[in-house]
């Protein structure tokens, strides 16, 4: 490879914010590293591993899906460069799915410059990177160039109302300018909203999520349970979440390193959240810190190979030595770190999956696009990373019980998107009949309601049989609404939700065998070896209000659950990795440009 060092080099601890004395919040993008700049190197001499592959994408790729009939809205600081030969779709013909302008909506508030961006950038690349990549053999589209869903439709909005001119990477924002973008996006742009919103980006703290713009995040995301919000951790290494991934009603996403992407990354987020509840101390409202897990989920985030504009606008406005103009079309950034790129992994294999469900041959119900549902069938597929530990201990009564759900710095575990296109699209439970439980397969989902002091119970069809690991995770809304007279958010209920599995007796939830029982959490999780051999349930459990408005309202939820071997079997491994290697082949054979040997 021939590469040209940059001198950009951003600082360790990157997540960094800080408040001006005139009011205007300074942010920065998620991202950290030495920045080195060249030419995609070609296939036969890559030594990268691609974020594609290490999350499962490519069963989907190998089934003909490309996210074609999915919108990604990305929210930055600025806008994503376009002209970028990753963003290349001019070798697809007219017509055909994923043809025309990769980018076809950018969005801001009035008086935000909305000026493109090296950050969001890189960002888009993750997201619906096409894959054309000029330096290849036989000018083939590969994963160098390919983001998570390629054949997407991106969306990009901007938030900056300036960019720092001494802290690289920083910019400045308002209430209005944050809020623009995600209402749009939100509510939908003539008439259609976006299947997923990523943000790569963080602010200052606000662990407990109690400013306009969290409250108003998490209202939006509420009121269209269709529109998946993702969000960065941050790069604040033991730190707390800061916004807006401290949200409830988001996926806030850490990062993963290593030889098999399972280690998680030691500048990723991960300190306990703090939580607000208004109603205590006489109204007056009380902060409990650090008693809540707020990363859910976890993806690649290190040595990233991703698209680099060089422009003189955004962020690097500020250092000419480094700029050109135009900015060179086919240049990458190497060795790249950060959560801001663990999100749109996330971000993008959701729309993969939404991708599969809208096409004829599932064409799931308007449940299955769910917030909750996706998000639960994404953390009961995970996968267990280096160290995961959710507080789970067999207490005196002999229960396995938490308080705490999930890992600090990872969450659920790992992103597996073959696992969770078997638990969303290919189980035998795809949402059971009514709201309120009743049998199910080995693993699936559902969307059910259940009402204040009752249960639902989902009994297993089967018996489990001794050592099987079931995961199961629970997620429902904190109950945010937007006030019609601001358009902001504001804080209305939160409810108690209990997980629990137990063994059945004559049809009956008869002796709990484990328990995930959090307090300020909105998602409950556990991942456990079955006991012994038996007839086992799931069950869902309204504990109470932490705080509303009495008496309570039924709570609508999404579950999921997967059942595996502790080993995989050979048998299995071998298939997965059979499909890998064809999936990389129809992908670069049947997209060569005319032409191409």
């Amino acid at each position: 490879m021939h590469l040209r060092l940059l001198t950009l080099v951003l600082a360790a601890a990157a997540w960094i914010a800080a408040i001006h004395p005139a009011g205007a919040q300074l942010v920065l993008g998620d991202a950290r590293g030495t920045f080195l700049s060249g030419i995609y190197p070609g296939t036969t001499e890559d030594p990268l591993d691609w974020a594609n592959d290490a999350s499962g994408a490519a069963i989907f790729y190998n089934s003909g899906y490309f996210g074609e009939r999915a919108v990604i809205a990305n929210v930055e600081g600025g806008y994503i460069w376009s002209g970028h030969e990753v963003f290349d779709r001019s070798a697809i013909p007219a017509g055909s799915p994923g043809a025309g302008a990769a980018i076809t909506e950018f969005v801001a508030a009035p008086g935000v410059a909305g000026q493109t961006d090296y950050h969001a950038t890189m960002v888009g690349h993750i997201l619906a990177g096409t894959g054309y990549v000029e330096g290849t053999a036989g000018g083939s589209l590969t994963y160098a160039g390919m983001g998570m869903a390629p054949f997407a439709q991106l969306w990009s909005g901007a938030i900056a109302t300036a960019f720092s001119e001494t802290d690289i990477g920083s910019f400045e924002t308002t209430t209005e300018s944050v809020l623009a973008p995600y209402k749009a996006f939100f509510r939908g742009i003539d008439g259609r909203k976006a299947d997923v919103i990523n943000s790569s980006w963080g602010g200052t703290g606000d662990g407990a999520a109690v400013s306009d713009e969290m409250l108003t995040l998490d209202a939006l995301a509420r009121e269209n349970p269709t529109v998946a919000f993702v969000a960065a951790a941050g790069n604040g290494d033991a730190g707390q979440v800061s916004s807006p991934g401290s949200g409830f009603n988001n996926i806030a996403v850490g990062s993963l390193g290593g030889a098999s992407f399972l280690t998680p990354s030691t500048f990723s987020s991960r300190g306990a959240a703090d939580f607000f509840n208004p109603e205590e101390n006489d109204g007056a409202g009380l902060l409990h810190t650090g008693v809540r897990a707020a990363v859910d989920l976890s993806a690649p985030g290190e040595q990233l190979f991703l698209a680099a504009y060089l422009g003189p606008t955004g962020a690097l406005q500020f250092l000419p030595e480094i700029t050109q103009d135009p900015s060179p079309a086919g240049l990458y950034f190497i060795n790249q770190d950060g959560t801001s790129f663990s999100a749109p992994t996330v971000a993008g294999g959701i729309a993969l999956l939404k991708d599969v469900a809208m096409g004829p041959a599932f064409a799931l119900a308007e449940e299955a696009f769910d917030t909750r549902v996706i998000k639960s069938v994404l953390m009961a597929s995970s996968k267990s990373t280096d160290g995961w530990d959710n507080g789970q201990a067999t207490a005196p009564d002999g229960v396995v019980r938490t308080t705490q759900a999930l890992d600090f710095a990872t969450g659920a575990g790992a992103l597996d998107l073959t696992a969770a296109a078997g638990v969303y699209l290919l189980s035998g439970t795809r949402d059971v009949p009514g709201s309120t439980g009743g049998s199910i397969t080995a693993s699936g989902w559902d969307f059910g309601t259940v009402a204040p002091g009752q249960s639902n119970a989902y009994a297993f069809d089967s018996a489990l049989t001794e050592g099987v690991i079931l995961t199961v995770s629970l997620n429902w809304f904190a109950g945010t609404s937007i006030d019609t007279s601001s358009d902001l958010g504001r804080g209305l209920t939160f409810t108690d939700l209990n997980l629990e599995i137990g063994l059945v007796n004559d049809g009956v939830f008869a002796t709990l065998v484990a328990e995930s029982a959090t307090v300020y959490n909105n998602t409950e999780f556990l991942r456990i070896g079955i006991p012994s051999d038996g007839q086992y349930a799931v069950r869902v459990t309204f504990h109470g209000l932490v705080y509303g408005p009495s008496p309570a309202s039924p709570e609508p939820y999404g579950l999921a659950w997967a059942t595996a071997q502790p080993v995989p079997e050979p048998s299995t491994v071998l298939l997965f990795a059979t499909a890998l290697a064809i999936a990389c082949l129809c992908w670069q054979r049947r997209f060569r440009r005319p032409g191409a040997d």
